[in-house]
């Protein structure tokens, strides 16, 4: 699995503010599912819950428990109690109730615990969705953007910012991956998590590497054939 980050910017500060609800309403929803996991609740009934609880659609509901799985089972491999799980990050939380700190210190400090907390965004890659049905990377007017579903088929798209340093980033493949499946309609999976890091927006795509056929010598042909 390879993950690339790329930067999110906006035509206006509606568009990022309805960006940012959304993932403190997800958040909220992945807390909810996490703590609802640990008691013991099934995936079934509790996505139907969480419908009912939280203003999202299906899918981001279902891709908030399977997060909060993902979380609780990575506690258990490394032998560690996902009761005790701090949202937000427990070494943060253990900076903050420090009396000493005080003032522009404190203040960024809790800044970076309330975006780990209540700055997030996920959404699971789904091939039959064109890679991804909630946060979907198109093409536009020459230009890279990310479509993002606010819900009840509202939309709401951010401009993707990347620089590409070097020949063999990964990046190239990626979009040479996105634009060979505009053109063939094989589309393949990836997943999209959207952060806010300092106040900024970016986005953090994961997708399976594409593993080159193995080459392989023909007599019939008498070159090495793919």
């Amino acid at each position: 699995m390879i993950t690339l980050h790329c930067k999110l910017t906006f035509e206006n500060e509606r568009d990022k503010q309805k960006l940012i609800d959304l993932m403190r309403e997800f958040s909220s929803c992945y807390r909810y599912a996490y703590n609802r996991l640990i008691e013991g609740h099934k995936r079934k009934d509790l996505k139907k819950h969480l419908q009912k609880v939280f203003n999202l659609n299906s899918r981001y509901c279902d891709d908030a428990i399977f997060k909060a799985q993902s979380l609780i089972n990575s506690c258990k491999e490394r032998g560690q109690n996902p009761k005790k799980v701090i949202f937000g990050g427990r070494k943060l939380f253990e900076k903050l109730k420090k009396k000493h700190i005080n003032g522009i210190q404190k203040e960024k400090l809790q800044q970076k615990w309330e975006e780990r907390r209540k700055g997030s965004l996920y959404s699971r890659g789904d091939k039959s969705k064109k890679g991804n049905l909630n946060t979907r990377i198109i093409f536009e007017e020459d230009s890279l953007k990310l479509r993002i579903n606010t819900g009840e088929r509202n939309w709401i798209v951010a401009n993707i910012k990347r620089k590409v340093n070097r020949e063999n980033d990964k990046w190239i493949q990626f979009i040479a991956r996105l634009l060979e499946a505009e053109k063939t309609g094989k589309y393949f999976p990836y997943s999209v998590e959207i952060r806010q890091i300092n106040g900024e927006i970016y986005a953090f795509i994961s997708f399976e590497e594409e593993i080159p056929k193995e080459a392989i010598i023909t007599k019939e042909e008498g070159i090495i054939g793919i």
